[in-house]
């Protein structure tokens, strides 16, 4: 069911006293009159809040269901927890031409600076995620890797997502105390400057940087999975003022496919990042494995874009400020493409839900014009 559907049927309700008492007295009948189907129609007159917002309507809208449609003032039946229905993607996925990796993986420094502090075995099983993970990249043959990270200790001169345009990026870990712990990867400068203009051609606003210095967020991937340094990487990196906008991040990357596709090249995008992660006083630590989950489903069910619709806060709440880049990265691959889930493990210590992940697609090669 369309979302815009279910959010206009609720809008007709609520604007209808006397289409409302109706509805209330024949759920069904009525919303067959409002083009929502019995199911749709049962999760609003049983005033299932929780359940809308997992379809991604806005609060303003659920908000209705509880305390104006059910009177239930206090919203004391909602939980705020998210619920995968089980519906799977009808969706035909179009991948772009010349995309022939894409996938996404956790960038957390504990991985490489200090694996001793979380449990052995949680950790060689994420390793084991990132080593098949680097085994796609490899097959994959990639003239340019993509690589998205939000914004950590990196200085930019405005607040808009950036894509790095060097001609080399490098860096290290100095920051956690691990300076031997660095990178040093070439970029692709005029692809990167091809990327930018096809972003600014979208109506978006971008930054275009001669100099991304590479902190964990790029470090970890780059030396867990590409460590030979041969393959040209571009850096795009979100929320340097922590703007934090999951449709924004879905018209970003679907504003990419275009010149992906004109490249000629083997191009691949590899997201970073989260899942479920929090730096906020009191919160470290903390995982939310229910919602991480959500997600991964949602993932495999190639309805991964779905969140996109989400509004900031529902993501926030849960401990998703990074999942901006694997929204990136699913709308660069497009609607309907399934992933396959390496690995997922929940680990306190390091202080998130650390998962690796690969879109499934066949990829289709077009030459340059």
């Amino acid at each position: 069911m369309d979302r815009k559907t279910i959010e206009k049927a609720i809008l007709s309700l609520g604007e209808n006293k006397d289409l409302l008492a109706r509805f209330k007295a024949d759920p069904v009948g009525v919303g067959t009159e409002l083009g929502i189907d019995a199911g749709w129609s049962e999760v609003i007159a049983n005033g299932d809040r929780d359940r809308l917002r997992s379809e991604g309507l806005a609060d303003g809208i659920t908000i209705l269901v509880t305390r104006w449609f059910k009177d239930d003032v206090t919203d004391s039946t909602s939980t705020g927890k998210f619920v995968f229905d089980g519906r799977v993607s009808s969706e035909t996925p179009k991948p772009p031409a010349n995309l022939y990796f894409a996938g996404g993986c956790s960038h957390v420094p504990d991985l490489i600076a200090r694996p001793e502090i979380d449990p052995a075995d949680a950790v060689q099983r994420l390793l084991d995620g990132y080593a098949r993970l680097k085994a796609d990249i490899a097959a994959a043959k990639l003239d340019v890797l993509l690589i998205s990270a939000d914004c950590h200790f990196q200085s930019f001169e405005t607040a808009a997502t950036v894509i790095g345009v060097g001609e080399t990026h490098a860096g290290s870990m100095a920051f956690f105390k691990r300076p031997d712990l660095d990178a040093s990867v070439p970029g692709d400068s005029a692809f990167a400057l091809e990327l930018v203009e096809a972003v600014r051609a979208a109506g978006l606003e971008v930054e275009a940087s001669s100099k991304v210095e590479l902190d964990h967020g790029l470090v970890v991937p780059l030396r867990v999975m590409l460590e030979d340094g041969t393959i040209p990487v571009v850096p795009i990196i979100t929320q340097p003022a922590r703007g934090f906008s999951p449709f924004g991040a879905k018209a970003f990357g679907e504003a990419l496919r275009g010149a992906i596709e004109r490249s000629g090249k083997r191009v691949g995008f590899l997201a970073t990042g989260g899942l479920s992660h929090w730096l906020e006083p009191g919160k470290y630590g903390k995982v939310d494995v229910a919602f991480d989950g959500f997600l991964l489903d949602l993932l495999k069910a190639g309805r991964g874009l779905d969140i996109s619709n989400f509004e900031p806060y529902p993501l926030l709440d849960h401990g998703q400020y990074e999942i901006l880049n694997w929204v990136i990265m699913l709308a660069v691959v497009g609607a309907g493409t399934k992933g396959e889930v390496y690995a997922y493990e929940p680990m306190e210590n390091s202080g998130g839900g650390w998962t690796v992940a690969n879109m499934k697609f066949e990829p289709k090669v077009v030459a340059r014009a």
